[in-house]
């Protein structure tokens, strides 16, 4: 068996946990990392994947646009149990199955310094879009396509990005640090944030 991760570590954390369990179980069992969902989703339906870790609402998103187009009526919500009714049987339609939610989460999160939020006077993405004219965002190289990142920015908060950096998700709060960004997408689970 072999379990896929994306390319940054909380990804390939989940992904040796998924392991070891599985050898415990008796099975013999293996990671990847393989990068993108756009890279590792061919992989689990053609079969050189077994499983990968995933988030629900990232996924339903992605297979609901796949399915029904870019301009599907959203169905993530911030009830995971409502989110996964409606992932199931777009998974299913993909080839895929879905296991049982975690208990545990983590989700995408966006960090300013805490010097930065304070000369600004923000605390909200929606204050931030206000008191800023243009921001450089920091994120994972599939960021400005994602509703969950720069799209949602934009389309929900409205804030401006003036410029995009590409970084892997363990650099993106050090160059948040170093003013080589204004903001981030940032793993809320990331132990380095604080």
């Amino acid at each position: 068996m072999v379990v896929g991760a994306a390319g940054f570590s909380e990804s390939a954390t989940l992904a040796e946990i998924y392991a070891e369990v599985l050898r415990t179980a008796g099975y013999q069992a293996s990671t990847r990392t393989i990068g993108s969902r756009e890279t590792y989703l061919p992989a689990l339906e053609s079969g050189q994947l077994t499983a990968v870790p995933e988030y629900a609402a990232s996924l339903a998103t992605y297979l609901n646009s796949q399915a029904n187009g870019a301009s599907a009526a959203p169905v993530a919500s911030s009830d995971v149990d409502k989110t996964v009714a409606a992932l199931t049987p777009l998974a299913a339609k993909a080839g895929l199955t879905i296991g049982t939610a975690s208990k545990a989460q983590d989700q995408n999160g966006f960090a300013v310094t805490q010097a930065f939020a304070d000369k600004h006077k923000v605390s909200t993405l929606s204050d931030l879009a206000s008191a800023c004219g243009g921001v450089v965002l920091a994120g994972p190289a599939e960021c400005p396509q994602r509703p969950f990142c720069q799209i949602g920015l934009e389309q929900t908060y409205g804030l401006k990005v003036s410029e995009f950096k590409s970084y892997d998700f363990g650099a993106i709060g050090q160059a948040i640090r170093k003013g080589d960004a204004t903001i981030g997408l940032v793993l809320t689970s990331d132990g380095s944030l604080g």
